[in-house]
């Protein structure tokens, strides 16, 4: 019977050894991470590489402006037109 009393205070002292070792360490939390990316694509439609010259200019007395892009149906498909200089 000694020797039962004596196995449940070695496993009781342990336990709360253990907790007690645990319980002291230092937990360091730092600042949130960044949020998880959107779910979703984004398809960025620009004209820039072909607006070069600004909303309008001219060119040996003649005047041309800038036609935005835009969607159009061609041959029963939809297609980007992209924006380009017209002469006005």
């Amino acid at each position: 019977m000694h020797k039962g009393i004596s196995m449940k205070l070695s496993i009781t002292l342990l336990s709360a050894a253990v907790l007690l070792i645990c319980g002291c360490t230092t937990t360091v939390v730092g600042p949130p991470g960044p949020p998880p990316p959107p779910v979703g694509v984004t398809v960025a439609v620009e004209d820039r590489p072909y607006y070069v010259h600004g909303p309008y200019y001219v060119e040996s007395g003649r005047h041309y402006v800038w036609v935005s892009g835009h969607w159009a149906h061609r041959h029963g498909h939809r297609v980007w037109i992209h924006g380009h200089y017209v002469l006005r």
